[in-house]
């Protein structure tokens, strides 16, 4: 058992306290003690869990009680899963049998219990259990209406239920909690993923990307989607060559502030980029859906996180048709290599300057503030600064160059003479 218990901690880097804790609860047949196990999502609560139950051996079923809305939904699965049934055609797709009452089910566990021995009922997305009592009720005393001490319980969610020994009227409950991972974790547990041929490249990229992702999510299932993408965007060009941890952190510093971006966003890694090349081919027909006032804000956007702060009195100076023109204009063209955060201040003095020197510049506009949430809730423009910092806000702009000339074209507004070297 001890080369078993080892193996299993070598498969979940990480979880070795855990999968002793669960080891020493679910071993023994006659504890039968109701387990919580809680923690954060993606802290691989259900996986880890499901390889302690088949490496005991025990006949087990997991019920989502979620999917599973009803009691009776929740009998049937369990004895289906219990005596090992497949709903197919030749049973017409039927559970094991119907069960909509408590006392079939415990009948059911009964009869399962002289089958198979000992049985461990596994309920996922356990939260909302403690809302449906009669069934929580039901589900603890088990053990005493099966007559036996061979069917044990445990509950799986994120967080423990409020008032949970109220709810277990003070009855014996076992806790089992998953702690957040640590980088070093995170980084053990994503080196598993690591390309055919560039295993060494990945193995120096993770702790720059669990560095810079840290912060922000620490869910596995997202951190794995989004190593994926952040990886895959510089390995073409020969990201394995990069000698340096500062090289490596320049070379991938976009792709990075990108996937910090996407962070719980369910979207395709391509979606952005088709849906500003169907923006950019429609722009002479208006095909950006935005009225004028949030287009010159969109351009001062962009100038603003490539052109340096100091500069912005020698830029966007009122010129006619908005052309620097200027000794000191000439030193100003010296622009960022990279998007830089901006002040919501200086958002609206760049696009002031620049409605006054562009075309229709003397039409009302709408309330500039309004088509900056706009331009949020299109992901145009993100939040640099912290959602408390309400005087001093900061953005930063995620527009394409492409979906931004084509703005300036439609706007008859010359881009390049900000942006030239």
């Amino acid at each position: 058992m001890a080369a078993t218990r080892s193996a299993l901690g070598s498969a979940w880097p990480g979880r070795e306290r855990e999968i002793d804790r669960l080891w020493e609860l679910l071993e023994e047949p006659d504890l039968a003690l109701p387990t919580f196990v809680y923690g954060p999502s993606g802290g691989g609560k259900s996986g880890v869990l499901r390889a302690v139950l088949q490496a005991l051996g025990a006949r087990h079923a997991i019920l989502d009680c979620v999917t599973c809305s009803t009691a009776r939904s929740l009998f049937e699965s369990a004895l289906t899963q219990l005596h090992r049934h497949v709903p197919s055609a030749s049973n017409g797709y039927t559970g094991w049998a119907p069960c909509d009452s408590a006392p079939a089910f415990v009948a059911g566990l009964q009869q399962a219990v002289s089958e198979y021995g000992r049985l461990v009922l596994v309920f996922d997305n356990a939260a909302g259990l403690g809302e449906r009592k009669e069934v929580l009720t039901l589900l603890l005393s088990l053990h005493t209406l099966c007559g036996s001490a061979a069917v044990s319980i445990v509950f799986v969610a994120e967080a423990l239920w409020p008032e949970a020994h109220e709810l277990t009227a003070f009855a014996p409950l076992a806790t089992v909690r998953f702690g957040g991972y640590s980088k070093a974790q995170l980084e053990a547990i994503l080196a598993v993923d690591a390309p055919k041929g560039c295993e060494a490249a990945w193995r120096d990229f993770l702790p720059l990307f669990v560095s810079y992702s840290y912060e922000i999510c620490r869910d596995l299932h997202e951190l794995r989607y989004l190593c994926r993408g952040a990886f895959g965007a510089p390995a073409a060009p020969g990201w394995a060559v990069v000698a340096s941890s500062g090289a490596l952190l320049r070379a991938g510093k976009v792709c990075l502030q990108e996937a910090r971006k996407r962070v719980y966003a369910r979207e395709a890694p391509l979606t952005r980029k088709a849906e500003a090349a169907r923006a950019v081919d429609g722009a002479d027909g208006g095909g950006l859906a935005l009225p004028t006032s949030a287009k010159w804000l969109l351009l001062s956007a962009y100038l603003a996180s490539r052109c340096r702060p100091g500069m912005d009195s020698a830029l966007f100076a009122s010129r006619q048709k908005g052309a620097p023109s200027s000794r000191r204009a000439k030193r100003a063209r010296a622009t960022y290599d990279e998007p830089h955060p901006f002040t919501m201040q200086r958002l609206l003095a760049i696009c002031a300057a620049l409605r006054h020197a562009g075309v229709g510049g003397g039409q009302p506009m709408a309330p500039e503030l309004t088509q900056v949430a706009s331009l949020l809730r299109l992901r145009l423009l993100h939040r640099a600064s912290r959602a408390e910092e309400l005087d001093a806000v900061r953005l930063s702009c995620a527009a394409p160059l492409e979906l931004v000339d084509a703005t300036a074209r439609e706007l008859q507004f010359d881009l390049e003479v900000y942006l030239a070297g």
